[in-house]
């Protein structure tokens, strides 16, 4: 590229930074180790983080007000589906142009969020970041990647990672959103949205440098299930 055209790039880019309002929503159950890191990170590429703290105890959304974040307490928990439609909710209240969801367990690196930010401008209503499971478990690898064929299947979408909690959002296509789902059922009900709304998406490679244990074999059939009935329902 030339540099006349690479400097008009980085020119667009800082504009577009400056005249959107970006907001990050972070769910937190047990965060108390990892959040203020995460928040710390997230804040250098955001204009507000929220963070969500869906404990009984109150620990984690302390530490998220310590650092400046907006914290939403649950008081008990909802889960991390009723969390995240919460921050969502919130972010557009408060103004957002570009929403990102990440996770508090550092699986999710913040420095990645200029590349949502770039897709989302680029004319995407909706971005998923597609993790590196290199370091997962087999049975994760495989239910993964069973879990995201049918999610697809039923959705009619081409998601390369239905279960990945990282991704963004143009206001637009989060006040589509019709989110009823409390815990992790909610990245499925995500993607049978997009599908649903015929939203324009991406995926984005990103690295996922520490495995936590996540949604279990039974859970992904819960999911699956819950998909089907949302589907149904809407017939």
């Amino acid at each position: 590229m030339p540099e006349d055209d690479k400097r008009k790039e980085i020119i667009y880019a800082l504009f577009l930074l400056f005249m959107q309002k970006l907001i990050a929503v972070i769910p937190s159950y047990s965060g108390e180790k990892t959040l203020e890191e995460v928040v710390r990170k997230t804040s250098k590429y955001v204009d507000e983080v929220i963070v969500v703290d869906d404990t009984k105890t109150k620990k984690v959304g302390k530490i998220g007000e310590k650092l400046g974040a907006i914290v939403l307490y649950n008081n008990e928990n909802k889960g991390v589906g009723y969390s995240r439609r919460r921050g969502i909710k919130e972010g557009l209240k408060r103004g957002a142009d570009i929403i990102i969801t990440l996770d508090d367990d550092l699986q999710h690196k913040p420095e990645d969020i200029p590349k949502f930010v770039r897709k989302i401008n680029q004319g995407y209503d909706v971005v998923i970041g597609e993790r590196n499971l290199e370091k997962y478990p087999f049975v994760k690898k495989f239910g993964n990647f069973w879990l995201t064929l049918l999610t697809n299947l039923i959705c009619k979408t081409n998601i390369k990672d239905t279960e990945s909690g990282y991704k963004a959002f143009s206001r637009e296509a989060a006040k589509k959103l019709k989110l009823k789902a409390n815990r992790y059922e909610i990245e499925g009900e995500i993607v049978y949205e997009i599908g649903r709304n015929k939203l324009k998406y991406a995926n984005i490679r990103i690295d996922s440098p520490i495995y936590r244990k996540g949604v279990t074999i039974t859970q992904g059939i819960r999911n699956f299930i819950y998909l089907l009935k949302r589907k149904i329902s809407d017939l």
